[in-house]
């Protein structure tokens, strides 16, 4: 199984969405899986339900960050290609998807009273959510074999 179907198979086992890309892309750049699960837990449900950005995508910006990223406050060159690669993403999301919020793709404001146990209870986040974490996937697979050809 390639790691899009990896990942989208997490979230269909009950992962949360940015665990789901960061476990399964972590790994190549330095984060072993329990770490990558526990650094991207806080951004699952669009960042801790909060009406933010897709977990997904935020797991995705994370490998970008360890795969491609700059540690080097004077590297303005790595600095640049972290912000391209970055926006780059966003921009190939919001046309597959419409918006990198979570609540746009799901459908549901995940902040509001009861709404996140209604979507639990009646598996809501199984329609759009495996096929934005698949595309979250698929966008960051993109970009990774871009800078490495």
């Amino acid at each position: 199984m390639d790691r899009v179907a990896q990942a989208e198979q997490m979230f269909r086992d009950g992962y949360g969405c940015a665990q789901c890309v960061l476990a399964v892309y972590g790994p190549a750049h330095g984060l072993d899986r329990a770490t990558a699960m526990r650094i991207a837990a806080p951004f699952v449900g669009g960042v801790s339900r909060t009406d933010s950005v897709c977990g997904a995508v935020s797991g995705a910006l994370v490998v970008l960050g360890a795969a491609r990223g700059h540690s080097d406050r004077d590297d303005e060159t790595g600095a640049a290609r972290i912000r391209e690669l970055t926006q780059g993403f966003l921009r190939r999301y919001r046309e597959r998807l419409g918006s990198t919020g979570c609540t746009d793709i799901l459908g549901h404001d995940l902040s509001q009273p009861g709404v996140a146990e209604r979507v639990e209870v009646e598996e809501l986040s199984m329609g759009p959510c495996p096929g934005a974490v698949r595309a979250a996937a698929e966008i960051l697979e993109e970009l990774l074999q871009e800078r490495t050809q």
